[in-house]
């Protein structure tokens, strides 16, 4: 199983790589200075092929923007070869450093027993190569060192991995925190409208409507003198009743949870990919679990997107279609390339099921990955 690392972070001008780079060049720069000098040879040109190859394959993988955890397992095995032709070719003491260059990517790249294994048969080989070389005292003293080299840069390489996911993990923590908050918030500010709207129509208007049926009565037996009077306090009670009738009416209207804190609040927790929101200023969830299902699939989106898409941009988009409420949330990363969904889609889909929603993956012809989550729209406007 690979292991989840941010391609985002990559890239051929990242810290680690300008670290790979300029070791390689420490390491090259005295064999291909000598170059001219050299006997044309078959070590020479295996010495040279296996420099400018291990160099080739370690910037074809930093150029690489979208994750692609087989072809990248590819390109750093094929490290190795490169690395033994060079050792063998320039024979000197600096190109086993290669291998710790190896190391440090493989650690980032394999499951910890596949990573043994890989580092085991890679540094047997460089045994056997600095053997044929060197006498055996000498070549078992460079070997120790060297493998105890790599194995600091495999423990660097693990605990950066951990630190990040570490920050990410508490850095999405936060940004559900903050989202599950504000959609509290609004549940419970919908709560109230919805209770202060049947107050006001089961209560005020009923006596309303009373006192407006009294006053009718009372114009038609009241004196002459009195019958004005009368006349418009009936008038006021009519128009208090239609103005709270309109009152009623706005909060009904309101009624719902409204999404727009909740999904402002989350997506300020995604630097990167740049995300567009699209979002109908009076549009509603009906009810707070509906409301819930909706962030969550939006949270998982995002998440997905950030950690495994390589995507650049994230537009959501939350629309009325039919009796149904869609959230849409769509990249222009590399798609899912045939994968399984994972345990959070697939908990997404549950979570959405349960209050009658529907979840749908679909890939654009165009690139990228279109996620869509709706659920029954209801008393939403």
């Amino acid at each position: 199983m690979a292991r989840d690392f941010r391609h985002d972070d990559d890239g051929p001008l990242a810290p680690l790589n300008l670290a790979g780079y300029l070791t390689w060049l420490a390491v090259s720069s005295g064999p291909l200075l000598r170059l001219p000098s050299l006997t044309p040879d078959l070590p020479t040109a295996a010495g040279l092929v296996g420099s400018l190859g291990f160099l080739a394959l370690f910037v074809w993988r930093s150029l690489r923007r979208a994750p692609d955890w087989a072809l990248d397992r590819w390109l750093v095995l094929a490290q190795v070869p490169a690395t033994l032709l060079a050792v063998a070719g320039w024979r000197d003491g600096l190109q086993p450093v290669l291998m710790i260059i190896v190391a440090a990517q493989a650690a980032l790249l394999f499951a910890p027993r596949s990573l043994v294994l890989v580092l085991a048969t890679a540094n047997a080989m460089l045994l056997a190569t600095l053997l044929m070389m060197w006498p055996t005292g000498a070549a078992l003293r460079s070997f120790a060192a060297y493998l105890g080299f790599q194995g600091f840069a495999c423990l660097l390489a693990i605990y950066a991995l951990r630190a990040e996911r570490a920050r990410d993990q508490a850095q999405h923590l936060a940004a559900e925190l903050l989202a599950t908050r504000a959609l509290l918030a609004e549940g419970a500010r919908a709560g109230e409208r919805l209770h202060l709207s049947r107050e006001l129509h089961d209560v005020a208007g009923q006596k309303l409507t009373a006192l407006k049926m009294q006053l009718a009565l009372l114009e038609r037996r009241a004196p002459t003198e009195l019958a004005a009077g009368v006349k418009t306090l009936r008038e006021l009670a009519d128009e208090l009743l239609v103005e709270l009738r309109a009152v009623v009416g706005t909060l009904r209207r309101s009624d719902g949870v409204d999404l727009h804190a909740a999904l402002q609040a989350l997506v300020r927790a995604f630097p990167q990919p740049q995300v567009v929101l699209d979002l109908p200023d009076e549009l509603r969830a009906p009810d707070l679990a509906r409301a819930e299902a909706l962030l969550r699939a939006a949270q998982e989106a995002l998440t997905n997107a950030a950690r495994h898409s390589g995507a650049g941009r994230v537009t959501l988009r939350l629309a009325p279609e039919a009796d149904r409420l869609v959230l849409e949330v769509r990249d222009d990363g590399h798609g899912l390339r045939g994968a399984p969904p994972g345990y959070g889609l697939t908990g997404m889909r549950e979570r959405l099921e349960a209050v009658g929603g529907t979840l749908a993956l679909d890939e654009p012809v165009d690139g990228g990955l279109c996620l869509r989550a709706s659920v029954p729209a209801g008393g939403a406007t």
